[in-house]
């Protein structure tokens, strides 16, 4: 006779091999990958551009929770900070937001010059679907002068019946977020003189 100990013995055997054939046999198709999350996804569109409260704006602004960078790349602020010290072209970089089957674009783009608006200090300059900011960066890279007058715009690129005054504290945050980002990139002396805050910026002019 088979004793009870045997019996047992072979029944957790049998209920073991039960169990790994099941776990050999199941998911054998690819699995869904995991969803991004989306600050992080925000941050990626434009590396090194945007901190945590300008990618809620660019979120709010696009209307979407996942954004990203242009088909071809996600220009960074050390990419345009590189062709300021070049002086090359200074890519722009373009952010999608995906709004069901359409999508929604915003543009930060950063411009060196003009030399005439040198020594100015900040100043901030408003459009019905952009804000930019203008500051004096002085630094070892930004050419012979050591001095350079930056402009950094973030720009609402929807159709004009989108554009939302009450967004235009958003379009602040991020070009402020961008504007310090580059002049850290650009290692401008006294932070390009930037606030650390957007609410302690300069009154904006058309």
């Amino acid at each position: 006779m088979v004793s009870a100990r045997t019996r047992t013995g072979r029944l957790f055997a049998l209920v073991a091999g039960a169990v790994l054939l099941a776990g050999c046999g199941a998911d054998t198709e690819a699995k869904d990958p995991p969803a991004k999350d989306p600050v992080a996804a925000t941050r990626e569109a434009c590396p090194g551009l945007l901190d945590a409260a300008a990618g809620e704006a660019l979120q709010r602004v696009l209307q979407s929770s996942y954004l990203v960078p242009d088909d071809d790349q996600g220009v960074s602020a050390a990419v345009m900070a590189q062709a300021v010290e070049d002086m090359r072209p200074v890519p722009v970089c373009l952010t999608t937001g995906q709004v069901g089957s359409g999508s929604r674009v915003g543009e930060i783009r950063l411009r060196p010059g003009p030399e005439g608006e040198r020594g100015k200090g900040v100043r901030v300059m408003s459009r019905e679907n952009a804000r930019a900011i203008a500051f004096d960066c002085e630094s070892p890279r930004v050419g012979a002068t050591g001095t350079l007058r930056v402009t950094a715009t973030f720009e609402n690129q929807w159709e004009q019946g989108f554009w939302k005054a009450e967004l235009g504290d958003d379009y602040l945050l991020i070009a402020h977020s961008a504007a310090r980002s580059l002049a850290k990139e650009l290692s401008c002396r006294n932070g390009g003189g930037l606030p650390d805050q957007a609410a302690g910026l300069p009154a904006a002019t058309p």
